[in-house]
Formats: structure tokens, sequence, C-alpha cells
């Protein structure tokens, strides 16, 4: 498959991030660089609002649900517009000229880097939380469900929670396109980085510049030279979910900013802002819910700003004025304190980090040991002399520290109790919370950017040559553009693609899937007989036959079987000859092949062993029936 040959499928992805957005914020007033960030946070909690009604409601996840929610939801929109009027006015923003090109800027090199990454559609990411993924996309499309409330253990045992909103938008984009599981993955990534994240930094550097040329293309620059985001969670985890939900927080923190006033002014009411925040709420909540507790962490320096500037302005008595700060740093501790996983599940973490290290990597930006940003650790400096000076913004300085903070302290193995209450949230995986600090250090870098540029321009020479109207002007621009570019992924960047094109090849050694391996599960459905099931060990790659083909697997994530029959081919299937309960179990759960891919795990270094799936001979009931290298299915022939 070619990337040509992806983008129906890609259009089909842009129709479904973009489409809802787009059609409520233009029935809501909002306009040009605010119209284009909001269409995607709004879209992501149009799908999951349309999948959790669907579920409620009985009906099957598709693009009806959708089509559904986004007609009533407009029709309420237009409804509080009509009835509301100037209460919920919004700012028309600049030129839209100036967003899509700064857009174009951002997403062009953003662009080529993350298909560079990816390499061919159908690649995938080789590593252990991809098992998950892919086999939950495959789930949603069969079963026809994509609500949270049910996704977790993929049907193989009691319902549980885990967020959907990223596998209902690859579910919905893979049943209306006709692409391969791994191949609407890949291009459901690529529009979020590019319709959602770029424009969304675009948004959230201009809430406090204003939308001037400057500060666009400061940002659009910015927006693909950090190594935490996006190139980091292409390949960690994978935790596809949280990237999405990362790539939703600049439009959120810029609604933030907005409506504490401590940024440009804007004419967007605080009824509209507090409206819109409501609006993608429920997108960033399910695409991962301890993105709501980042925002509001990070939303904590420009609460504090704010409620600073009313106290010194304000004539109502101190309590007064404090009071929604109060109340905001109340929810904050509760939250925070609340939405976590539970301690035991950090465990893996415990023994993991350097505070020292982590510091002058937040300094450098140069996170998880990587060489330094060059562009941006100077920017950044830049930014933080000249606000520091200018006393303007200098919560956007405490926006990046605080973020850096948590970094910090996630790396910090010595304090374990600090390290808990501050980052484990996160699980105290500080390769996570790296994501965060794009977010929080692009306008301070952005700052930093716009800070020499009209240093420059007061330059009687440079002045000159940009004013109004003069034919270098032009040239100088896009010169400047070109260069912040090319400079942009060098350091930290560079190493982050890197590691991250590593992990979406297949080779003879790939950790999850090798060449012949892949190739085994691709020939399945013509040696596996329709309505047979397969066991196999889901660390070893051998689960994702389900994925691939939809042939159902007894685990398709996860290390053991839920029902006592599961567990007895797990550890007993080799033993059908002479234990009797085995046969029964296999015909209980369907179980007719089995297929083999060794012991090597998806953890480089690690094997996985079941003892029920070890001597599989023509001996104890099992015939060979294809095999690819050291790749092998088997039929059981003794029961």
């Amino acid at each position: 498959m070619s990337w040509l040959s992806t983008l129906p499928g890609f259009f089909v992805a842009l129709l479904v991030l973009l489409g809802p957005g787009l059609l409520w914020g233009a029935v809501f007033g909002l306009r040009r660089l605010t119209l284009l960030a909001l269409a995607g946070p709004l879209s992501v909690s149009g799908v999951v609002i349309a999948s959790e009604s669907a579920a409620l409601a009985g009906v099957r996840w598709s693009i009806v649900p959708l089509l559904g929610v986004t007609a009533a939801v407009a029709l309420l929109l237009w409804l509080i517009r009509r009835r509301f009027g100037e209460a919920v006015a919004t700012d028309p923003g600049g030129p839209l000229r100036h967003s899509l090109a700064a857009w174009a800027v951002a997403a062009i090199p953003v662009g080529l880097i993350t298909l560079w990454i990816f390499g061919d559609p159908e690649n995938i990411a080789q590593s252990h939380d991809n098992i998950f993924h892919l086999n939950a996309v495959r789930y949603i499309a069969e079963t026809g469900n994509a609500s949270s409330p049910d996704l977790g253990y993929l049907g193989t045992r009691a319902a549980t929670f885990y967020p959907a909103g990223w596998h209902a938008i690859v579910s919905v984009v893979l049943l209306s396109s006709g692409l391969s599981v791994p191949a609407a993955i890949n291009v459901v990534n690529l529009a979020i980085v590019l319709a959602i994240w770029c424009i969304g930094c675009l948004f959230l550097v201009t809430r406090v510049t204003g939308e001037r040329r400057t500060a666009l293309l400061s940002a659009a620059v910015l927006s693909g030279a950090y190594s935490s985001f996006p190139y980091l969670l292409y390949e960690f985890g994978v935790v596809y979910p949280f990237m999405l939900s990362i790539a939703l927080l600049p439009a959120v923190l810029g609604l933030v900013v907005q409506l504490m006033r401590v940024g440009a002014p804007l004419r967007t009411t605080t009824a509209a802002n507090l409206l819109l925040l409501l609006g993608v709420l429920p997108g960033l909540a399910l695409a991962h819910p301890s993105s709501v507790v980042g925002a509001l962490g990070l939303s904590l320096p420009m609460v504090l700003a704010a409620a600073y500037s009313r106290l010194r302005r304000s004539a109502e008595p101190t309590w007064r004025t404090l009071t929604p700060t109060a109340v905001f740093l109340v929810v904050l501790a509760v939250v925070w304190m609340r939405i976590r996983p539970s301690r035991g599940s950090s465990d893996n973490w415990d023994e993991l980090g350097n505070a020292g290290l982590a510091l002058i990597e937040v300094v450098l930006h140069s996170p998880l040991f990587r060489p330094p940003a060059f562009l941006v650790a100077g920017l950044t400096l830049v930014g933080a002399a000249f606000v520091l000076r200018r006393k303007r913004h200098r919560w956007a300085l405490a926006l990046y520290g605080f973020a850096a903070m948590l970094f910090v302290v996630a790396n910090w193995k010595e304090a374990p109790d600090l390290r808990w209450i501050v980052a484990g949230v996160w699980y105290n995986d500080y390769f996570r919370i790296s994501a965060m600090l794009p977010v929080a250090g692009i306008i301070i870098a952005s700052l930093g950017a716009v800070a020499l540029v009209d240093a420059a321009k007061r330059q009687p020479k440079v002045s000159a040559l940009l004013r109004e109207g003069s034919r270098e002007r032009g040239a100088v621009v896009v010169a400047l553009v070109v260069v912040g570019v090319l400079l942009a992924p060098l350091g930290a960047v560079q190493r982050g693609v890197a590691e991250a094109a590593a992990k979406y090849r297949f080779t003879q050694e790939s950790q999850l899937l090798t060449v012949d391996e892949l190739a085994l599960i691709e020939r399945l459905p013509e040696t596996v007989e329709e309505g047979s099931g397969i066991v196999g060990v889901p660390l070893t790659g051998a689960s994702l036959s389900y994925s691939y083909t939809g042939i159902p697997t007894l685990l398709p994530y996860g290390t053991l079987p839920a029902s006592a029959a599961g567990k007895i081919i797990y550890e007993s299937l080799d033993e059908l000859t002479t234990n009797p309960e085995v046969c029964a179990a296999a015909q209980e759960m369907g179980v007719e092949y089995v297929l083999d891919f060794g012991i090597s795990s998806v953890h480089p270094g690690k094997t996985e062993v079941v003892p029920g799936l070890q001597d599989l001979t023509p001996e104890n009931g099992f015939e060979r029936v294809d095999s690819e290298g050291e790749a092998a299915l088997y039929r059981i022939t003794g029961c």
C-alpha cells in the first residue's frame, strides 16, 4: 500500500476530526483561526458523545450516530446564539490567510517527518501497548461498541473503563474508508497532529501575543521543534489515547488564557469562553482523563495571574475577589488526588529516574537523554529574559516552570511519597509527563522569537528592509522561516525521530511482530476455517492475528485468561491427550488452532513462557499446518 492510496482515508479522518467542530463553531459564531483551532477539539467531543450515546441506545457505532449528534448539537448552538446574541459573542480574529500560511509552515515539516517515521502506511509501532490498541480498533469495528465503560479487556472478562475516544475515531475511519487497521491508525494519528496539534499551537501562542504574523510563524516553526511531542508518543508505550489528549491541550489552554484575560485583548465574552471550554471537555476527558488533571494544573499560573490582576484593580473586598480562585484551588487539589490510578500501578517506575539530570534536561529541552534542542532552548532563555524585564506575561514562564517541576519530581526516585503526590496521576511515568513540556513551553519560546524579531526591526536598516511594500520583505520572511524550520529539528528532535522510526519497521528482529510472523498472520484466512478460534501468547505478538484478520483469539490482550476454561488451556493444552479437562475447555472456548511465535517477548531481553503451549508435537495431538521461519500454526487434532 502506498501513501497515495490512503488519501481517501486521510480525508475521511480529517472530516471526522474537523467536520463536526467546523459546523458547530461556525453556527456559534467562531471565525478564522479560532474556528480552525477549536474545530478539532470540538469534533473529538462530538465523537465521544456520539459513541457513548450510540452504546446507550443500543445502536452500532458508525458515522451515522456521529452525523446525528452533529446535527442535534448544531441546532442547539443555533438556538443559544439566537437567544443570547451578544452575551456569547466571539472575537473575529485576524486575517485568515496569515493563519493558513502559518498552519502550512507547521504542518508540512511535521507531516513529512511523521510520514518518514511511519515509513509504510501499514507499519505498526513495535511496542507493548499497541497489542491492545490494534485489537481494540478491530473489537469496536466488529462489536459496534465504542463505549469507554465497556472497552477494557476487549470483552474477555467483565467490562471495565478505558478511555475510548481515540479508538472511536480510528474505528469510524476504518469503517468508513476500507483501510486496514494499521493504515487507519497511521492516517488518524497523522491527521491528529496536523489538524489539532499544529493549529492548536498557533491558537495558544496568539492568545498571548495577538494574531501578528511574527507570532504565528514563530509558533508554527516551534510546533515541530520538540522531541517529546509529537514524536515521542508515536513510539513510547504506545499511548495513542494520551497522544490525542496532549494534542488537544494547546487549544484548551488557549481558551483558559482567553477566559482569565491574561493575554491579548479579545472580544470573546466570558459566557462564550465557558461554553467553549465545556464543549471541549468531553473530548479531553475520554481521550485521556489524566490530561483533564494536566489541563487544570497547567491552568494554575493563568488563574493566579488573573487573581493578582483583579486584586490590584478591584474595589471589592479581598475575600470576594479571591473566592473563585480559592474554589479553583480546592477543585484542583481534589481532582489531582482522586483522578489517578492505584499506587501499585506505578511500581515499575520505582527505581527509574534521575532528578538532577532531569533539571538540566528541562533547561536544555533535551528530556530522556537526548541532545539539547538548540533553537528551543535559546528562544526559551530569550523569552524568559523578555518577560522578566518587561514584567508582562510572567505567568508564561511559570507555566513552563510548572511542567518542568512535574518532570523533575517524576524523576526523583529518592522521594517516593512526594513523587507519588505530584506525578502519580501519570503513574510516575516521566516519559508521559515530558510530552507536556512542549505544550507548556511553546508560549515562552515564541515570546523569545517575537522579542528577537522586534529588536531587529528597531534597527534602521532592518526596518527599511521589512517595511510594508518592500520588495525584499517577502524574501526575508521566507528565508527566516526556512532557516527556522531547518534549525528546529537539530539536536533532540533528530534523536527522537530516529528512535521513533526504528520502532515502525518490520524486520527479522522487530520486537512485536517480525517479517515472518506477519506473513504467517496474513495467510491465516486461507488456513483457518471460519468460526474457529486461535490461542497464542499476546506478548509475543501472536494475538495480533485478531487485529489483522478478525479471527477470534483466546486472549487479545493481557497475560492470563479470566475464565476457568481459558486458564486450563494456557496451563495444560499440550496435555490434551492425558488430561480430559483440556479438550472440554478448548471446545468451550472455540479454540482449534495454536499460533506459536516462540517465547521472545515484546519487551527486549525478556521471554514469555506459557506452560500449556510448549510441547506442540504430533504425539501430543497437534499438527503443523503452516509456518514461516520459526513462526508456526498448529491445528489441534487430539480432541
